[in-house]
């Protein structure tokens, strides 16, 4: 289940790398909101009972699917804004989670 979890994340920061890569540089309108959704994700997510993988892995996969909307809107900026967001709250809020997740 573990793995199941490292995989999920790995493919959050894949995705945003990706989105590093194109979009456009004028800067996205949608990038603060990004930020205030992954932050609540997160948090959303350190609320949730480690113990239970089952939960941790549906906290996570409801992040993903928040930051792919940002994604499929062609949006990488947002995207990017995003995922940052998301890993600083993760490793500002709990750095033991953001430890084993990251």
């Amino acid at each position: 289940m573990r793995l199941l979890l490292y995989i999920i994340v790995a493919s959050m920061a894949a995705t945003g790398l990706m989105a590093c890569g194109g979009g456009s540089s004028t800067g996205s309108t949608r990038a603060e909101e990004a930020r205030l959704r992954a932050a609540e994700a997160a948090r959303k997510l350190i609320a949730t009972d480690h113990s239970d993988t089952m939960a941790m892995q549906h906290s996570i996969l409801d992040a993903k699917a928040i930051q792919s909307e940002y994604l499929v809107a062609g949006d990488t900026i947002a995207v990017r804004a995003f995922d940052e967001a998301f890993r600083e709250t993760l490793l500002t809020d709990d750095p033991d989670l953001a430890s084993s997740v990251l």
